[in-house]
């Protein structure tokens, strides 16, 4: 990838632009959300997100996910925060949603910069 490109990646927020034709890059850091589409008020339920679900996303000292970031639209539910070679870009949190929106999970990669998804729930 160009060097121009690589800055570009770094200085915006980075998301998949067609889902049904992925590129590589696309398919290594989509933040993908698993959970269920509808839950109960009040109730814990488990909600994945998995970097690099489509294709393994490297996790090397020069190369790898720093963290994964949770959000019920701007309101900040969790983090988890990841180490090279020790960890895998994978994490189910349990989590409480006060109102239907969109689950917005972020991850950051060292070198290809910020990558978001989206999910909407309803909570009934």
């Amino acid at each position: 990838m160009p060097e121009a490109a690589v800055a570009d990646l770094l200085t915006r927020i980075n998301r998949v632009a067609d889902p049904n034709n992925m590129t590589d890059l696309e398919k290594k850091h989509d933040p993908v959300i698993i959970c269920p589409d509808s839950v109960k008020a009040g109730q814990p339920f488990d909600c994945t997100v998995h970097v690099g679900k489509h294709m393994p996303h490297p996790n090397e000292p020069a190369h790898h996910i720093q963290f994964i970031d949770l959000y019920l639209d701007d309101i900040y539910l969790c983090r988890l925060d990841l180490a090279a070679r020790k960890s895998n870009p994978k994490a189910t949190f349990s989590i409480m949603v006060p109102m239907s929106g969109t689950l917005k999970a972020y991850q950051n990669c060292n070198i290809h910069g910020v990558w978001v998804s989206e999910k909407q729930v309803k909570v009934s």
